[in-house]
Formats: C-alpha cells, structure tokens, sequence
C-alpha cells in the first residue's frame, strides 16, 4: 500500500515501535500505539523512508519463499 500512495505522490514515512517505557504506561492496544504513530508522524519525529522492496534482496526472498510455501502444503489433504 505504501508503494502505491508513493507512486501517487503521497509523501510516505516509516514509524518507529515506541518507547517500551511510555508503552507500558499508556497501554497496549491497537488504538494506542496507531494514535502514537500518528503523533510521532505529525510532529516530524517519524522520518524514515521505507524500503523500495525491489532490489535484488527482495527477489532472493521471493524466490526462497515459493518453494517453502509448496512444501509446507504438501501432503495435500484429502
């Protein structure tokens, strides 16, 4: 989805996990740390650039993923 909006010309920004510390003072739950990741992208401290995923590691991972996912099917079940 990133990919698509950055083709789009959506600015796109990684965030980061948040502090443990302040995690487990606010909470764990979905809508906590979605909240903090977006306070953490408005204020400007989220500024990593995500990976493109199109390089040659990312063909390598493809590649070895098929057939683990063939054997791990197989026996079919009937």
């Amino acid at each position: 989805m990133g990919r698509h909006l950055a083709a789009a010309g959506v600015r796109v920004v990684e965030v980061n996990r948040p502090n443990r510390q302040e995690r487990r003072r606010r909470g764990k739950s979905d809508a906590v740390d979605a909240e903090t990741a977006a306070r953490a992208a408005l204020c400007g401290h989220a500024t990593a650039v995500p990976k493109a995923h199109d390089g040659p590691v990312e063909a390598i991972r493809t590649l070895t993923a098929a057939p683990r996912g063939a054997v791990k099917g197989w026996p079919p079940i009937r």
